[in-house]
């Protein structure tokens, strides 16, 4: 888990499964990872104010990690089929780098 939290700091689209707080943390930025704590940052809003928080917790706290690859438009177009048809064979590249050697 140490290994995986240093390599998303300071990637976009990181969520986090907390089990002390038993929720998610939506789109944190990870500042730091070691000795078995992580610090990382998030927002929240209400009606009135926006509110940014800096949380430090034990690694061993974090159950979970999603990472955001890709947001793409639900529009129904020619272009957006092309521009999805290109990102799954990045991802599939991406995920199976073998095939990728093998290729070249």
């Amino acid at each position: 888990m140490e290994g995986k939290l240093r390599e998303l700091i300071g990637k976009p689209g990181i969520w986090l499964y907390i089990q002390s707080s038993n929720g998610w943390f939506k789109n944190v930025e990870i500042l730091e990872v070691g000795n078995d704590m992580l610090t990382f940052r998030y927002e929240s809003e209400s009606d009135t104010e926006r509110k940014v928080w800096e949380k430090t917790t034990r690694i061993s706290n974090v159950s979970e990690i999603e990472v955001r690859l890709v947001v793409v438009p639900k529009v129904n177009n020619p272009q957006l089929a092309d521009i999805r048809g290109q990102l799954s064979k990045l991802l599939q590249k991406d995920s199976n780098p073998e095939v990728d050697d093998r290729m070249h």
